[in-house]
């Protein structure tokens, strides 16, 4: 039987009070949270397994990406300061071709979940291929993960045909149905590059074995111009006209919906994935964030790829998330410190479908948790708990990482992945795709 005690620390729960504990426990059992209280509700001497004192840190959920490719750390910096589609289909498309073989999205996938880890990130979303080995990899170093295979109407490195990766995708359900750490949805790229049969196809399968399903959406004003040209409307609501905007799905990007659009998003439960700092090194635009959450849609934020942010740093992707809001709208109290916190968090975490067992310190839910030295001098002095979190902290302040009830980073160790081979493995891919 797993169980231990975290004791002696400031805990934000990130519940639906918004409940901070000054001085408190948590007790887990089996990856998931037993109790969680002030420390004087906590006899420790009564408390079976281990009892880990972590005085001056703040504990509260570990970050939910709702948007990333993982394996897109082997093209960090390889085509920078361009804009989207020619950086997609001049530079990215090809370069995936040429690069992305089993063995180096294994590589790259496990520098990724490095630096996940080290920046909080207990659960990310991912859209790529060979999804199988990320799947492999992400529990090989105990990290949350939802992914399936990208559908797009050409072929790829790891399918030929839509039928074969769908073919693809739902393998993965089966292969990882009732696991406690990999949660297999359906992805589709987006409607720019997928026939409406296609996106109907993921949709149903969807549908049929209850997961997500994510989608990019109206990331560029080019898409919008090229889709109301082809269908007479713009993204959203031509995906809406086919039924696939739907409580089991999150958009991403969502840069350019107008307010019918944002309004068919919370009509239909729709959930978007917000990546403020690829939207802004792209050129692609600022989403507006804080309309789309007082219309009532659900916003999770995401790294997207290395490719196009350049890291997966959830505590800057935060930051940038509460920034942007306050400049598009020239007001200081749009998306507080709260709840860019939230978005990084729980909401991030219904993005998902998974609000019910991460995102949140409360009983019953998974242990997905990450300590915070709140004594750095970068933080210090505490007035906020909220604003010292999302505009003091980086996130070497993250000390440590628990995913399900186990560590998976310990006072800045990883504990399952070999940080210095990985950073060889991938020196060495990147100098023969130089050759």
């Amino acid at each position: 039987m797993d169980s231990k005690v975290i004791c002696n620390v400031r805990i934000l729960t990130m519940n639906a009070g918004m409940e901070i504990i000054e001085n408190g426990y948590v007790r887990i059992k089996n990856g998931k949270i037993e109790s969680i209280g002030p420390m004087d509700g906590l006899r420790i001497e009564n408390a079976s397994g281990k009892v880990e004192d972590l005085s001056g840190m703040l504990v509260m959920p570990g970050f939910v990406n709702t948007h990333t490719h993982v394996p897109m750390t082997l093209l960090r910096g390889y085509a920078d300061d361009l804009p989207l589609h020619r950086w997609l289909t001049e530079y990215i498309f090809p370069a995936e071709v040429r690069s992305m073989t089993p063995e180096h999205v294994r590589i790259a996938a496990r520098l990724a979940f490095v630096e996940m880890i080290k920046s909080g990130t207990t659960c990310f979303n991912d859209m790529y291929f060979f999804e199988d080995v990320i799947a492999e990899e992400a529990k090989a170093a105990g990290i949350r993960g939802v992914m399936n295979e990208s559908l797009i109407d050409f072929p790829t490195v790891s399918f030929k045909s839509v039928e074969e990766g769908l073919a693809r995708s739902e393998r993965l359900i089966r292969d990882w149905e009732g696991d406690a750490l990999i949660h297999p949805s359906v992805t589709v790229h987006a409607p720019y590059t997928c026939s409406k049969d296609t996106l109907l196809k993921a949709k149903r399968l969807a549908d049929k074995e209850s997961v997500l399903l994510q989608i990019h959406v109206a990331e560029t004003r080019k898409e919008v111009e090229d889709i109301k040209a082809r269908t007479g409307m713009p993204p959203a609501e031509y995906l809406y006209s086919i039924g696939l905007l739907d409580s089991n799905v999150i958009a991403a990007h969502c840069v350019w919906l107008n307010e019918k659009e944002a309004e068919l998003l919370a009509k239909t439960g729709t959930s978007v994935g917000h990546c403020p700092k690829s939207n802004l090194k792209l050129a692609s635009g600022i989403a507006d964030t804080d309309a789309y959450m007082k219309a009532g849609i659900t916003v999770g934020i995401g790294t997207d790829g290395a490719a196009s942010n350049n890291t997966l740093d959830m505590v800057e992707e935060m930051r940038f998330a509460a920034l942007l809001p306050k400049v598009v709208h020239y007001d200081p109290e749009a998306v507080n410190a709260a709840m860019a916190l939230r978005m990084a968090t729980i909401d991030g975490a219904k993005a998902l479908g998974l609000g019910d067992i991460i995102g949140s310190l409360e009983v019953g839910k998974r242990a997905d948790l990450i300590a915070v030295n709140m004594n750095a001098s970068n933080i210090q002095p505490v007035y906020n708990e909220y604003s010292a979190v999302v505009y003091a902290m980086n996130s070497k302040n993250i000390r440590s990482s628990m995913v399900n009830g186990e560590w998976v980073m310990y006072n800045r160790q990883i504990l399952h992945i070999d940080k210095e081979q990985t950073i060889e493995n991938l020196k060495n891919i990147t100098l023969k795709n130089n050759e």
